[in-house]
């Protein structure tokens, strides 16, 4: 643990006592304010590789795709990636090379409040809404693919609407709960102000934190699906997935070690993995 964590840490556990309201109130405006960082080198690449398209006025996306210039959707195969928290759409570019091989036009969106789109503030419900406006927008996507919330984002969407023919979910937490929870713990929250900062998420959300449970709303969902997680993976537990697992009935979970929460986007066993699946048919996938 650094030492701005731990010292912000030792604050709030003291304030937790002291006002745990206000040190609620608080925590949850920093929860849900993501940061942005630069894009490295590699993803200015990416970038020119693609064409940036407005889905609306405030979310921006990229599409990658063989020869054919713009964001008018071709005849083939499209694929939607989704980005995790405090990341964006050109850090998925490790698994568009081989997802164009396969021949799908590859779109990638940034979520509100991330890489080139609009906004200050974010939260799982507002990346749910957004993947199904891009449905909305641009029609149904023969696979998709998320990644940490970006991956809890596209189950919850699944139960509301989003349809695909293949969904691939990579280190992603299957309840939101459970990520606030793990929240207020390394910052330093007592179980009070814990649970003021749930119920401050809700109000704010308009949705309780408990109601977004990818693995109550999808008990008996017969998409395809290939679930992956690292053992090693110390932001997203990799008891996550396994709890989602049994809530989809056409289900494969991959398991790799070592690679972590964000190296794993670069992981040729990742991309072969995904690969293998996404050249399967219905029959071919295993529960």
């Amino acid at each position: 643990m650094n030492f701005a964590l731990m010292s912000y840490r030792i604050k709030n556990q003291l304030m937790s006592f002291i006002a745990p309201s206000r040190t609620a109130k608080k925590t949850l405006a920093t929860f849900m304010s993501p940061r942005r960082s630069e894009p490295k080198a590699w993803e200015a690449k990416a970038e020119s590789r693609g064409e940036r398209f407005n889905i609306n006025e405030e979310i921006s996306a990229i599409c990658w795709q063989e020869d054919v210039a713009g964001p008018v959707p071709s005849p083939g195969k499209n694929l939607l990636l989704i980005h995790g928290w405090e990341s964006r759409a050109t850090q998925m570019y490790g698994l568009v090379p081989r997802l164009l091989a396969l021949g799908y036009r590859v779109t990638a969106i940034d979520m509100p409040a991330h890489g080139q789109s609009q906004g200050d503030m974010a939260n799982a419900e507002i990346f749910v809404q957004t993947l199904l406006l891009a449905q909305e927008k641009l029609g149904k996507f023969d696979a998709v693919i998320g990644h940490s919330m970006g991956a809890g984002a596209a189950s919850l969407a699944l139960s509301r609407g989003l349809e695909t023919d293949k969904l691939v979910l990579v280190s992603g937490p299957s309840s939101i709960e459970n990520v606030l929870r793990r929240f207020s713990k390394i910052v330093g929250l007592n179980r009070r102000a814990t649970n003021k900062f749930i119920d401050f998420a809700a109000e704010l959300v308009g949705v309780h934190p408990g109601e977004l449970d990818a693995s109550k709303q999808n008990i008996g969902n017969p998409t395809p699906t290939l679930i992956v997680h690292d053992i090693d993976d110390r932001e997203v537990p990799i008891s996550e997935s396994r709890r989602l697992l049994p809530a989809f009935e056409n289900a494969e979970f991959f398991e790799t070690r070592g690679l972590g929460h964000r190296k794993i986007l670069k992981s040729p066993q990742l991309t072969d993995k995904i690969s293998q699946f996404l050249a399967m048919t219905t029959k071919g996938v295993t529960a």
